[in-house]
């Protein structure tokens, strides 16, 4: 497939984001505010799951399959994390349109993430049967929901994990070592995670296996 064929197959998704990247750059021209141009680059982080999942559906090499299924999984959480920009409403002096754009992009970066998990859904629904799939589905959104506790209020990334995996990995031992002291880390996980499985659950029925792009 050519670069042509992919984004003329990709067009509708091109123009949603195209359309998103649009309400940042109309809200700069009216105020003059470069403050949410952070949503470009998390949608651009959101989209590497989605084509990481692309590459995974088509491959028939093992080992390929493993190293860019594990960096599906690293980068998969950014799809979500746009949700918790809502947070950053408490400081805009427009909220009702902040709302509308932060809302733009969370409902195009968490499709981005469904359609990923439908790819590799896909891929190995002839090895894994329905019900083991959606075990392993739930648990890898109660991940990304962990993944995104890390982000918002630790300020981990996916770079972390190779940057400074000492701290990364400390900070997630204290956490399982220590639960009641760190309550707030697993009610956040347990509560976003829920949430994800809804939404998840919604996109499955607007989005069956069969749906075009």
């Amino acid at each position: 497939m050519n670069v042509y064929t992919y984004l003329n197959r990709h067009k509708k998704l091109l123009l949603a984001g195209s359309c998103c990247c649009f309400l940042v750059l109309f809200r700069f021209v009216i105020s003059l505010e470069y403050y949410y141009f952070f949503l470009i680059w998390n949608l651009f982080l959101a989209g590497i799951p989605f084509l990481l999942s692309e590459f995974i559906s088509k491959t028939e090499n093992f080992m390929a399959t493993g190293i860019l299924g594990m960096l599906w999984l690293l980068f998969l959480p950014n799809s979500f994390y746009v949700v918790t920009d809502l947070i950053h409403l408490q400081n805009s002096n427009r909220p009702y349109f902040d709302v509308f754009i932060i809302g733009s992009f969370a409902v195009l970066c968490c499709w981005l993430g469904f359609k990923s998990i439908q790819h590799m859904e896909q891929k190995f629904e002839i090895l894994i049967p329905n019900t083991i799939s959606w075990l392993i589905k739930i648990g890898v959104l109660f991940l990304c929901s962990f993944g995104i506790y890390l982000g918002r209020f630790l300020r981990y990334n996916s770079w972390n994990l190779l940057s400074d995996p000492y701290n990364l990995l400390e900070d997630c031992f204290s956490f399982l070592r220590f639960p009641i002291r760190h309550l707030e880390v697993w009610l956040f996980t347990i509560v976003f995670g829920l949430v994800l499985t809804g939404l998840y659950y919604i996109y499955l029925h607007l989005n069956p296996k069969n749906a075009t792009e």
